[in-house]
């Protein structure tokens, strides 16, 4: 049997079949030096060895999705600086950014995940270059660091999707253990917080690719799925095999092509120069009245809330109420309740907000538990409006309230 079965071992090695470590390193060896991608691809020489990176060049009215590349260099920093909540945004030159994107063995990070694949994308004179830096061999990573800090630092901003929790801190990870100095942009714009803070109430999800086919007019086809990618690096390095490796460069140029067409929708969108939805809208007035520009935020709520009936229209209207109770504005305020409980009757928070003016304000104590009494038939109603988790319009607080009102009215 053990005779049988070394033949067979011997006869699929001299067949190519299966392969010993000595020859599927000695081809690994070989496949560093070829060229994955000719006429795109080239080595340049480091202080630590030769590193290996794909160059390729997109004229700026290339069109991605339905915008031409050229749209976010008119992208100034005050507008990006409002969904990205940081006023340090607000001096952003598009022309000096970087768009930073990865890939890599893990999607967890941890000192184990190797940065095998770094994209990188600037505009110069009239076009989108885009550069990819690929370790074919974990020996190789030092000198793809030590390129990619040299080119990367001429860029005072950094443009990411997700790279606050994910993209940074596993390059600078990979750059402690390397010996090296951890990059730190002067500027950081993670477009993943910006679209969370406009569209957390209009897409049920903010991926990039969600955001893509939603408001960006692209839809990928022959993609490769992210949870797949680390696999095809594997498969790379134990075997040689290149066909879903090329895919996983793909990839990778489409997240950095989108990722500039989407600072674009960023900027327009908070810039005012696109239709607004409410939710939208709705956004842009929480983030304005956070950051202490009320007069934006109270128009941004106003346009929210005169919209056609729509849960973000809503939310805006109270949202608005009170802002207005807050400064102590109650004309205004209790316009808002009324005219929201006038629309829906079924909404508890104007009611109740109604409810707690006509006690606590008026003295009308009668017409506070007649709008208590409608509050409560409705708690129990599961689509009843209630944006967020108030408590005081829970059963148990409008029936304490329901007792105190009797009892003032039977004193």
């Amino acid at each position: 049997m053990k005779r049988n079965l070394g033949s067979r071992l011997s006869a699929l090695r001299q067949s190519g079949e299966i392969k010993t470590g000595r020859q599927v390193a000695e081809e690994l060896k070989e496949g560093a030096r070829a060229d994955l991608f000719p006429g795109e691809g080239r080595e340049e020489e480091t202080a630590y060895g030769r590193c290996y990176m794909r160059e390729i060049k997109f004229p700026l009215d290339y069109k991605h999705g339905g915008s031409c590349l050229s749209g976010f260099l008119s992208c100034s920093g005050p507008e990006l600086a409002l969904p990205a909540r940081d006023e340090g945004l607000c001096s952003f030159k598009p022309g000096s950014t970087a768009f930073l994107d990865i890939e890599t063995t893990g999607l967890s990070g941890g000192a184990g995940t190797w940065a095998f694949l770094i994209g990188l994308g600037w505009s110069e004179s009239d076009f989108f270059v885009l550069r990819q830096y690929f370790l074919r061999r974990p020996a190789e990573e030092r000198a793809i660091l030590s390129h990619f800090q040299a080119s990367v630092s001429a860029y005072p901003a950094v443009v990411t999707f997700n790279g606050k929790l994910f993209d940074l801190p596993l390059i600078r990870n990979r750059q402690v253990l390397a010996g090296f100095s951890p990059m730190e942009p002067d500027q950081h714009l993670d477009l993943l917080q910006c679209a969370r803070a406009l569209w957390k109430k209009r897409l049920a999800s903010r991926s990039l690719r969600s955001i893509e086919e939603a408001l960006l007019n692209i839809k990928r086809s022959d993609d490769i799925p992210g949870a797949e990618i680390p696999e095809v690096y594997f498969s790379y390095l134990r075997r040689g095999e290149t066909g879903l490796l090329k895919k996983v460069f793909h990839h990778n140029v489409l997240d950095i092509l989108s990722m500039a067409t989407l600072l674009e929708r960023i900027y327009r969108t908070t810039a005012g120069q696109l239709a607004k939805h409410p939710a939208e809208a709705l956004a842009l007035g929480c983030l304005c009245l956070e950051r202490g520009r009320s007069a934006e935020g109270i128009e941004h709520l106003r346009e929210a809330s005169n919209g056609a009936p729509d849960p973000a229209a809503e939310e805006a209207a109270l949202k608005l109420s009170f802002y207005f109770k807050r400064q102590g504005r109650w004309d205004e305020a209790v316009k808002i309740w009324e005219e929201t409980a006038a629309k829906n009757p079924r909404n508890i928070p104007a009611l109740v907000e109604l409810a707690k003016y006509y006690e606590h304000r008026e003295g009308r104590y009668q017409t506070a538990l007649e709008l208590t009494e409608r509050a409560l038939n409705l708690s129990g109603i599961k689509n009843a409006a209630q944006p967020g988790n108030y408590s005081e319009f829970s059963t148990p607080a409008l029936l304490h309230r329901l007792n105190r009102l009797n009892r003032r009215l039977g004193a």
